[in-house]
């Protein structure tokens, strides 16, 4: 995954990234915030991404997955970026990496309105949730379910550190494929 500022049109830049090979999804996301425009384009590798034009200076997380949700299928009107900045020891980035696995992403799966996640992370421990949802109501359900999960056995709230910034946002553009095809 690569998310890069972005200052093209949001449609275009879309259309002009699906003509290349390796992309999996391109969304662009406009933050409530009125923070820059931001393109996430996920691609089957980091040479991919350094192909296309519209990508260059993004912050890579060559380490991504998805987490699908029972609304995998429908198109994401709302995007909410979650940030762990980096560096960050590898047992912290773990142990977020497992709450994601373990407990959020099955607590927030059967949400209605929930797509899923993109789940990135950088070699210096850095991680980025791009979360796709249909409706503000669904981006508050998620954030609810997320919530009422209570720490599984062996998790140490030491380790699991929040998040450096949280963004929702609006999706502006999206290509035609905005979930990866299951392996």
């Amino acid at each position: 995954m690569r998310i890069t500022p972005l200052t093209a049109p949001a449609d275009a830049t879309v259309t002009e990234l699906e003509q290349h090979r390796g992309l999996v999804s391109a969304l662009v996301l406009r933050p409530m915030d009125q923070q820059q425009t931001i393109l996430v384009s996920v691609w089957d590798a980091v040479e991919d991404a350094d192909e296309a034009v519209g990508t260059a200076g993004g912050r890579d997380y060559p380490d991504t997955t998805f987490e699908a949700a029972t609304g995998a299928h429908e198109r994401p009107a709302y995007g909410q970026l979650i940030s762990f900045d980096g560096p960050r020891p590898r047992a912290e980035a773990d142990a977020i990496d497992r709450a994601n696995r373990e407990r959020i992403a099955p607590a927030v799966r059967g949400v209605p309105g929930n797509v899923g996640a993109y789940l990135g992370r950088a070699p210096d421990g850095s991680l980025a949730v791009v979360a796709l949802t249909t409706s503000l109501q669904a981006v508050e359900d998620t954030n609810q379910a997320i919530m009422s999960t209570s720490l599984l056995p062996g998790e140490d709230p030491a380790t699991l550190t929040g998040p450096s910034r949280i963004q929702i946002s609006w999706v502006l553009a999206a290509s035609r494929r905005t979930v990866p095809i299951p392996h």
